[in-house]
């Protein structure tokens, strides 16, 4: 569970984090796969590129409307890896990967699907111990995101199931 009070910004920055984590969970399952599992672990890797770079857009927009607000901190050595750490191996584990890390595609979707509800309860326990309306406002949206990204990955599931 991530502690702390943290601002709007802070909380982009975490979820900015976590997006590069998936990224690189599913970037290097991928080094140890072939066929449509290769396929669907890159795709997912770059589905987490793609929240990335919204999460990074939503930073900006929130940055612009502080009229100001010098966010350099964020960005220094130090707090940054603070930041980073406060995801680490909350979603996705960081063991080494194996030759089977990912079993079979049907696995590897659904470990994506649990994987976008786990982050998606995450940032809903961070909204309900959060004490500032701006920070529950960029949760609201952090949490409605990966929602839909597991609803994206469910539908891949059923039809997986569908093929079966």
């Amino acid at each position: 569970m991530i502690y702390g009070n943290f601002n709007d910004l802070e909380i982009i920055k975490i979820a900015i984090s976590m997006e590069e984590e998936g990224m690189n969970f599913y970037t290097s399952g991928a080094k140890y796969t072939s066929g449509k599992l290769r396929d669907f672990l890159l795709h997912a890797a770059g589905q987490e590129m793609a929240h990335k770079e919204k999460f990074t857009r939503l930073y900006n927009e929130f940055l612009e409307k502080k009229n100001g607000f010098n966010d350099e901190y964020l960005f220094e050595p130090d707090v940054a890896a603070y930041l980073k750490s406060m995801v680490e191996n909350q979603v996705f584990s960081k063991k080494p990967k194996t030759d089977d890390a990912f079993k079979d595609l049907k696995t590897a979707v659904a470990d994506a699907v649990q994987a976008e509800e786990t982050t998606a309860a995450l940032y809903t326990q961070m909204y309900e111990g959060a004490k500032y309306q701006e920070v529950k406002n960029v949760l609201a949206i952090l949490i409605e995101e990966e929602k839909e990204h597991a609803k994206y990955f469910k539908g891949i599931l059923e039809e997986i199931s569908k093929q079966s």
